[in-house]
């Protein structure tokens, strides 16, 4: 059910399902797709990201210059391999002819000196290959699927870079003639057309973000993201520690989340929904779990922490501009020499005449070139961790947890407090004391499995 009814599209009732590669492995993976599809009770939209690899391989590619016929091959095996079922659509004349353009396309990025245009081509492919089998696979089972290009909704791309975002305005008309033929559209995911008419993919991860602005445009009842894992965990198992399910986190919440590295959501992917209440869930494809639930946001008169996040390696940037540059444009110039090299601060505190940034650390030197020929002064820390806190309730606890943070002796030094926004409390952590406080954080706040065993 809707959390908050705004209208829609009369008699109809849409629940938008996004497969993502981790997904489209095997045999199994189909078939419960299927099974979702076919026992559907409203009507279904699909959204399909490249099969399991094949975005990578796509990439390689083009760092490789590889255009060979083998590699071809290669594409073309991984999808016939993965079932029996598949086996003739990839030999049909529409997957054929797709695979000869994704070689015509690698032949021409050889020569085109990294030219965005054909190695945006080139990863869309992946896409259009996976939507191809999956529908083709959903016939056979007796689904009413048909595979639907981004290009032939005319799914709007605008903005560049990370900013680059689905028009929703503009995608909608060609999205609702696609409905109106009665199919199950089985969707490509992640990008669409630009202003000039040219594939633009999003961000890795995309797919999330194509699912939801669908969802949006046909005010569906909710949106599934089908994934390879239980749900949103509340620390990341990259940190060692096996984290508790969130069953419900709000919007900003997971937005934040998001941002901060959560692999298994796209920051984008919230905004298009929650404005007008379309829940999102995050489901396993395979097991019972009922995933995790993201909707409107809980306001708590007590404090809940939900998750830790936790972006590393960073490091703390300071950028000072002379006396004489102050006064003209000093923060926009910095800010505009970090876009040109396609930096993005997980922090910003700008101070007059100086900034303080935090940026990863494969990316901090791209810009430092172009900062210090600006006349500006640059001093780069050390490598460090940013250690995030998430929940709802924060108001009036921030300052106490705060404090008892900054207290603890046994990393009295090593850590600094860099904010508090919306839903976290952000921290700015030596490396060496990185998993001491992950640890402490988890078992104080309960969001490890050993919390609830002991």
């Amino acid at each position: 059910m809707r959390f908050s009814p705004s209208g829609g599209l009369e008699s109809m009732s849409f629940i938008v399902h996004k497969f993502g590669g981790s997904c489209l492995k095997s045999e199994s993976d189909l078939a419960r797709i299927a099974e979702i599809v076919n026992n559907s009770e409203e009507r279904v939209v699909v959204v399909i990201s490249a099969f399991n690899g094949v975005t990578n391989l796509l990439l390689g590619a083009i760092d490789e210059c590889e255009s060979s016929g083998d590699f071809v091959g290669e594409i073309r095996a991984i999808h016939r391999e993965i079932s029996l079922s598949t086996a003739e659509v990839v030999e049909t004349e529409e997957f054929a002819r797709l695979l000869t353009r994704l070689q015509s396309d690698l032949k021409l990025s050889q020569s085109s000196h990294n030219d965005i245009r054909v190695e945006h081509r080139i990863l869309a492919y992946g896409e259009k290959l996976a939507t191809l089998v999956v529908a083709d696979y959903l016939r056979r089972s007796g689904a009413t699927a048909e595979s639907i290009s981004a290009e032939e909704i005319g799914i709007a791309i605008i903005g560049e870079g990370r900013q680059r975002r689905i028009d929703l305005a503009a995608t909608s008309p060609g999205l609702l003639n696609i409905i109106q033929k009665g199919v199950i559209p089985v969707i490509t995911g992640w990008y669409g057309s630009n202003e000039s008419g040219e594939i633009a993919v999003l961000e890795r991860g995309g797919s999330d973000v194509t699912a939801a602005a669908i969802a949006r445009i046909l005010q569906a009842n909710n949106v599934v993201l089908w994934k390879d894992v239980e749900g949103v965990l509340a620390v990341p198992p990259r940190l060692g520690l096996k984290g508790l399910r969130i069953p419900y986190l709000g919007y900003s919440e997971a937005s934040e989340l998001a941002r901060l590295g959560s692999t298994v959501l796209h920051p984008h992917c919230i905004e298009p929904v929650a404005t007008v209440g379309i829940p999102i869930e995050l489901r396993p494809l395979h097991g019972a779990g009922n995933g995790t639930v993201i909707g409107p946001d809980l306001h708590l008169e007590q404090p809940q922490v939900k998750a830790i996040a936790c972006a590393y390696p960073v490091r703390m940037v300071t950028i000072r501009s002379p006396i004489h540059r102050r006064a003209s444009g000093f923060t926009l110039k910095v800010l505009e020499i970090l876009e040109q090299h396609d930096v993005e601060a997980w922090f910003l505190h700008a101070l007059p005449g100086s900034i303080e940034l935090i940026i990863d650390d494969d990316g901090f030197n791209r810009p430092l070139e172009d900062l210090k020929r600006s006349d500006f002064y640059v001093e780069v820390g050390e490598v460090s961790a940013v250690i995030s806190v998430i929940g709802s309730g924060f108001a009036n606890w921030s300052d106490g947890f705060k404090q008892m943070m900054l207290e603890q002796e046994c990393w009295k030094e090593g850590l600094k407090f860099i904010n508090s926004e919306g839903p976290s409390l952000h921290f700015l952590a030596d490396k060496n004391e990185l998993d001491g406080i992950i640890e402490f954080l988890s078992h104080t706040f309960g969001l490890i499995e050993s919390e609830i065993q002991n």
